[in-house]
């Protein structure tokens, strides 16, 4: 397996909340405008990785939804316009008995983005997500994770590495980095990120600018 430097990447957009009048005249997002925000954002977040981390393999585990689907085909485009001499592969997971393989064949990626969100239960997400994290821990695999931006905002991570001490101390022993959105600047920050204890820490180290059409449907969420 190829040993690069440890990093893990948590890319997170979390919208900001809208006043009392806007949400009275938001209307709801259709099942395309869903998909369409995650084609842009996960662009967005492919360029972002292709600009600052252009490793040359980047590998995507996502739940089976149309919603993760989307994305990650965003992210993969988005990192190879950036990136040209990279590879981009992904893989599809259902259920806990998927994940052994799907790491194994992700083994000598120098990136994995984990992506589990879309339309599926919380519960189920985490569930998924800590069975890949404990697979990552048991391969040892040693190069890049990326956190889905609706897994770290919906702090799936930080609730497994409370109760899950194997998880807790492979993440430790990695270099990590996530992402935050700030709506009325029109703009992501990627933040380096540290565990100290069972306690993220975040410092920023880069901005990328948000579309004025993207900005528009994350705050009709």
């Amino acid at each position: 397996m190829r040993r690069t430097t440890p990093w893990i990447f948590g890319l997170s957009l979390l919208a900001a909340a809208a006043s009392p009048t806007w949400a009275q005249e938001k209307k709801p997002l259709t099942m395309g405008e869903l998909q369409t925000i995650r084609a842009m954002a996960g662009g967005t977040v492919g360029e972002a990785l292709g600009q600052v981390m252009p490793m040359p393999t980047l590998g995507v585990i996502a739940n089976r939804s149309a919603i993760c689907s989307t994305l990650a085909g965003g992210i993969g485009s988005g990192y190879l316009r950036t990136h040209p001499k990279g590879a981009f592969t992904m893989e599809s997971v259902r259920e806990a008995s998927d994940i052994p393989a799907a790491v194994q064949r992700l083994a000598n990626a120098d990136m994995v983005y984990l992506a589990f969100g879309g339309e599926w239960k919380r519960d189920d997400n985490v569930a998924l997500l800590e069975k890949t994290l404990e697979e990552l821990a048991a391969q040892q695999y040693k190069g890049t994770l990326v956190f889905h931006v609706t897994t770290w905002a919906q702090k799936q991570p930080q609730d497994i590495v409370a109760r899950n001490p194997r998880v807790a101390d492979y993440l430790r022993k990695s270099s990590m980095a996530v992402g935050t959105l700030n709506l009325d600047a029109k703009k992501a920050t990627l933040n380096r990120l540290a565990l100290d204890g069972d306690q993220f820490k975040l410092t920023a180290v880069a901005e990328v600018p948000l579309r004025d059409d993207l900005v528009a449907l994350f705050r009709r969420q």
